[in-house]
């Protein structure tokens, strides 16, 4: 009997961060090494327990512009606690006409608290006090970008964060930050020092 072909899975679109028991989707592929058709097989996902969570069946079609590559979207829900999780997607053993291996693959799941304040982060040049648009804004594990006029605002769970603002040219700016309600921080940064060469 011949070899069970090797089969490859992939999972992307997953969310950066999902709110605690929020429904979210993700994106599961699933290719044969030799390109057999794998339409209407099935694949299931698992949580951090190894409990089966979902069960997937890929379409008739290959994914576009694609060889082999069969595509289906699973809905989920998140964990009820805040934290990282690991998560699997696995195509078990198959026979079909041709027999497959199984596969599998691991994805991250970060859950976070309900977002409960907006917290609203004013940027600007410490020097002219100018707007600074597109500056990256981080209150792990929330990230927003600044728009043209330097602000960004971001829905956050109350709680102490460590609030990071940084652009290019200039150097990063990190402040604490204890957030019990809705609240405004205002960043100013400093350009980078100029390094002379001789």
């Amino acid at each position: 009997m011949d070899a069970p072909h090797p089969t490859y899975v992939v999972a992307w679109d997953i969310p950066t961060n999902v709110v605690v028991r929020e429904k979210f989707t993700v994106k599961v592929g699933i290719k044969c090494s030799n390109g057999c058709s794998l339409a209407n097989s099935h694949f299931a996902l698992y949580d951090h327990e190894g409990t089966q969570v979902a069960v997937g069946t890929l379409p008739d079609e290959q994914w576009p512009d694609t060889v082999g590559l069969y595509v289906a979207e699973v809905k989920l829900e998140a964990p009820a606690s805040e934290g990282l999780y690991a998560w699997s997607v696995k195509r078990a053993h198959s026979d079909l006409e041709i027999p497959h291996a199984e596969s599998s693959i691991e994805f991250g799941v970060r859950v976070v608290g309900r977002p409960e304040c907006l917290v609203t982060i004013e940027s600007v040049d410490k020097m002219t006090q100018a707007p600074l648009s597109g500056a990256r804004v981080v209150m792990h594990p929330y990230r927003v970008v600044t728009d043209q006029h330097g602000v960004a605002r971001v829905r956050v769970a109350r709680g102490a964060y460590q609030l990071f603002v940084s652009q290019t040219n200039y150097l990063t700016c990190a402040l604490p930050v204890e957030v019990a309600a809705d609240m405004t921080a205002r960043v100013q940064l400093d350009l980078e020092p100029v390094v002379e060469r001789n």
